[in-house]
């Protein structure tokens, strides 16, 4: 009843959120302008791969009609490492008018270095419905300031909060546990059961997953540790009971973990693809019947059980939570607060009289029809409402050969990451009610306390000082932990290798990471 109720009372805060965004002035899109606004996506809503270019694709077409502005869009070249082309990108010789990228934690320097401006000054004026969004909740505001109190961005933030953020999960096949005549394994013991027992009678390494989707959690709530592979600042850095920045992959508990998955390796429970897997690879994985358990999200779950049901292999996928310690007590679990770490800011090139421009095109997504619009694409085209006053997509979207979950991205900006609110609906609408329900067994589970427990909070920014230094330190640590993390579950590295990979990581500057998280953190804490 507990999780029947929380979801429907996050169902109504879809309506109340949309009627939220009353527009905050007379501002009427699409508005009239001959300037174009040269805008770089660096990551989240690029073209679908079905597009050539943004000429094609509905979604950047559409956006320019609906605000009236010309956008001149540019992306990380096909094949190119997005840090590699953001790098790029922000050494040119001239940056384009808007930037969307993750870069939270260097507004401060970039700032200073004049990569991007102040919005203070204009955002009240010229992005009035952002400001009031902001205005609505005191940790969005936080989020979207520097220590000395500059807006900097306009970012990404899911309507639900904890429940939209819990989007990935643990799955496991229920049809191999009833044949089996398993129950859904808890503790890390009864995956120990259930891995062997899959093993011997389907002949398969049991658990595979994307690397990418694995690797910031992985087992670490069942030992009581953060992070996995160690590559990701979001999980791998944590704060402890006493308010103090702690490094998971630097404490006891996470070589625990990683030994529990050295043994699973040794005895071949183990993908031995988990270092190179992605979203593709997986989907061919589970549709060919090759996993039993997985750490997948619920956008490809909703893939997996339409491929299962085409092929009518007999796949029936279920959620299942994370794993817990023998004592069924468990540390963190994948999840957040609801705000994104990618923004979109005004570079310094921007021309003075394009700021307003450029502001208003932003503006626009946090307004009531901009909001809809993120989300769903065009009224009467991708979208209606039903009788009953429910958003629903047209067959536009819902026919689309390449599947409702793909085809929703061809119209809405908001499925992976926007400057945008990201709605529960869209979500609702582009996955199956199965898929809805295991992200409520990932939200809900051990009473939703686990979700993100001890993550940071979105939003600590370094001074241009501190992230100049910590660039020196964490660029060889977030190389090496991925390294060794792998070498440990592999077997390369043991437990006689730890105090040696400690003192490495010491050798690194791993302390003076931590005094500069630290020293960050504090700040935003006095915000």
């Amino acid at each position: 009843m507990k999780k029947l109720l929380s979801f429907l009372l996050a169902s109504i805060m879809v309506i109340s959120c949309a009627s939220a965004l009353a527009d905050a002035d007379d501002f009427t899109y699409p508005m009239t302008t001959d300037q174009t606004i040269s805008f770089y996506v660096g990551t989240g809503f690029v073209p679908d791969s079905s597009f050539a270019s943004s000429d094609d694709s509905p979604f950047h077409v559409n956006l320019q009609k609906m605000t009236g502005i010309t956008i001149d869009w540019s992306y990380p070249t096909a094949g190119t490492d997005v840090d590699q082309s953001f790098n790029q990108l922000m050494s040119s010789t001239e940056l384009p008018d808007i930037i969307f990228y993750n870069m939270m934690s260097d507004a401060e320097r970039y700032m200073e270095e004049g990569a991007i401006i102040d919005l203070t000054p204009y955002i009240q004026e010229y992005a009035p419905n952002y400001y009031a969004w902001l205005q609505s909740n005191p940790a969005y505001d936080k989020a979207m300031k520097t220590d000395s109190g500059k807006y900097y961005g306009f970012g990404f933030f899911r309507e639900d909060g904890g429940w939209n953020d819990s989007y990935q999960g643990y799955v496991i096949r229920k049809d191999w546990l009833d044949e089996c005549g398993l129950d859904v394994p808890e503790t890390i013991d009864d995956w120990d059961t259930v891995l062997a027992v899959f093993m011997e009678k389907y002949g398969v390494a049991p658990f595979s997953a994307n690397k990418a989707r694995f690797s910031p959690v992985g087992l670490a709530g069942a030992f009581n540790a953060y992070g996995c592979f160690g590559a990701s600042s979001d999980y791998s850095y944590y704060v402890d009971e006493n308010n103090q920045i702690q490094y998971g992959p630097a404490q006891e508990e996470w070589l625990n973990q990683m030994l529990k998955l050295q043994e699973w390796w040794e005895k071949g429970y183990i993908d031995s693809d988990l270092f190179s897997n992605d979203d593709t690879t997986m989907r061919t994985k589970a549709l060919n019947n090759q996993v039993g358990i997985s750490f997948t999200s619920m956008g490809q779950m909703t893939n997996w059980m339409n491929d299962a049901a085409t092929a009518d292999n007999g796949a029936e996928w279920i959620a299942i939570p994370d794993p817990t310690a023998a004592d069924g007590s468990i540390t963190t679990s994948f999840g957040g607060p609801g705000i994104g770490t990618t923004v979109a800011c005004i570079s310094g090139d921007c021309d003075e009289d394009k700021i307003a421009t450029a502001l208003r095109l932003l503006d626009y997504a946090y307004t009531s029809e901009g909001n809809l619009f993120w989300n769903f694409g065009v009224q009467g085209e991708s979208w209606e409402y039903d009788a009953d006053g429910n958003i629903q997509f047209t067959s536009l979207v819902a026919d689309d050969p390449d599947g409702i979950n793909n085809a929703v991205a061809k119209y809405g900006g908001s499925i992976w990451a926007g400057c945008c609110i990201q709605l529960t609906r869209m979500l609702e609408l582009k996955n199956s009610a199965a898929s809805i329900e295991m992200n409520n067994v990932w939200y809900y589970q051990h009473d939703g306390e686990t979700a993100g427990a001890g993550r940071m909070p979105v939003g600590i920014t370094l001074t241009a000082e501190e992230s100049d230094e910590l660039v020196n330190y964490e660029s060889a640590i977030t190389t090496y932990v991925p390294e060794m993390a792998a070498k440990f579950i592999t077997g390369e590295a043991t437990a006689a290798d730890w105090d040696e990979y400690l003192s490495q990581l010491e050798s690194m500057g791993l302390s003076k990471a931590l005094e500069i998280r630290q020293a960050a953190y504090d700040r935003y804490l006095a915000r």
